[in-house]
């Protein structure tokens, strides 16, 4: 049984298959991107020594890995590090969660386009 159904792709899907641009297009798009990887490396250069911690989202607190996730966070802060993490749940939470309590400095980098395609407010 087969249906022929269309499928409307959004506004922001639709940017990744509509083919190429204009020359301008494509150099102003580059140029965009250009400014804001400059823009969040002078952010990101006083952040200091930094190491980033990614893990699965699906550990819960009760976990043997969440809590060693901990521990890591707190040494790592503890010896000078910034601990970075994409902000999610899970190992990423305990290694935020382990570098504050060692009041050590902590990081999430989160995609603003996700917050965005999420609605979750800024």
């Amino acid at each position: 049984m087969e249906t022929d159904q269309k499928i409307k792709l959004s506004r922001d899907e639709s940017l990744f298959v509509r083919g190429p641009l204009s020359r301008f297009r494509d150099f102003n798009f580059a140029i965009k991107v250009f400014f804001n990887f400059i823009k969040a490396f002078r952010k990101m250069h006083f952040i200091g020594p930094c190491v980033t911690v990614f893990g699965s989202a699906r550990f819960t607190a009760d976990s043997d890995h969440y809590k060693s996730a901990e521990k890591i966070g707190a040494a790592l802060s503890k010896i000078g590090f910034t601990v970075m993490t994409g902000g999610g749940p899970g190992i990423m939470e305990a290694a935020n969660k382990g570098a504050f309590e060692a009041e050590g400095n902590s990081w999430d980098v989160i995609l603003f386009y996700l917050l965005i395609k999420n609605r979750i407010p800024i």
